[in-house]
């Protein structure tokens, strides 16, 4: 018992780090703008604090900014939780059967997981939105800041569909996932306990009610693979799924005759029933 409280220990310092790194990075933008008015002798005018308070609160809204705020946020947490995952992963003997862990069929499961999983877990959101439309909207406002037309789609499908889901899978899989297996907890405990922390990571509560179930299938794959490259993999897919589909929405409104809403309940219902079945591939691997 000792061990599994000192496990939830690490994984509260580990989560309090990787939010401050986000905290801090947000604000330094805002520590510039600030020295600025000191610097220019604006400070005691309140009128130009005000003015200048404003173009602070439209530069930390921009998508652009954010995205880049994002970007070093996680090239911070990377640095820091990728070394420390290194040198503690040596500490261990294990070492995962690459060849077993990404045979053909399971990287075609892992990314159908990943493609479908995306459009599956809209019946969550759309509950929320239903339940929750004061939460929505503010998730909506988020969401349209990562829309590809909001920044350089190369630099936005970087950011958001390679270099976020490898930092955010060292932290949460790797480093909070790992340390509660390390420490004695079963595989579906310690999967919640992590996914519920992944999901206070976003810091919103539509983000984070899905991203806490996305989490426990995660750490599942991650189960599954015995790697991290597994779950990596799973959530690159995931988070790029979404932007393919926005393509195909935009082609399909070309056509006049085609009902796009009806398609989409359509898709979501498939995607449900074909995430289940790809899932369940994987259930002939024991889990222990």
């Amino acid at each position: 018992m000792k061990k599994k409280w000192c496990a939830i220990g690490w994984m509260a310092i580990y989560l309090i780090i990787a939010l401050a790194i986000q905290v801090v990075m947000s604000f330094q933008l805002v520590g510039a703008m600030y020295s600025m008015l000191i610097k220019n002798g604006l400070f005691e005018d309140a009128t130009a604090i005000e003015s200048m308070l404003e173009k602070i609160q439209n530069i930390t809204q921009s998508s652009g900014d954010l995205i880049l705020i994002s970007l070093l946020a996680d090239m911070v947490m990377l640095a820091c939780f990728g070394t420390w995952y290194y040198f503690r992963e040596n500490k261990y003997t294990f070492r995962p059967n690459y060849k077993k862990a990404f045979t053909v069929k399971n990287i075609f499961c892992i990314l159908g997981i990943g493609f479908f999983g995306q459009y599956a877990i809209e019946w969550l959101i759309i509950g929320i939105k239903v339940l929750l439309p004061n939460v929505f909207k503010s998730y909506e406002e988020l969401a349209k800041n990562f829309d590809l037309s909001t920044a350089s789609p190369i630099f936005m499908i970087f950011v958001v569909c390679l270099f976020g889901p490898l930092v955010e899978e060292v932290v949460f899989r790797g480093m909070i996932y790992g340390k509660l297996r390390h420490n004695g907890f079963s595989v579906w405990v310690a999967a919640i306990i992590s996914g519920i922390a992944f999901g206070v990571f976003h810091m919103n509560w539509v983000q984070g009610i899905y991203a806490a179930v996305f989490g426990v299938v995660l750490a599942y794959i991650y189960e599954k693979t015995q790697t991290i490259w597994g779950c990596t993999l799973l959530h690159v897919a995931f988070n790029s799924s979404s932007y393919i589909v926005q393509y195909i929405e935009e082609w399909l409104t070309k056509y006049e005759s085609f009902s796009l809403d009806v398609f989409m309940i359509l898709f979501r219902v498939i995607s449900v029933a074909v995430t289940i079945a790809l899932i369940r591939q994987f259930r002939s691997r024991r889990l222990v």
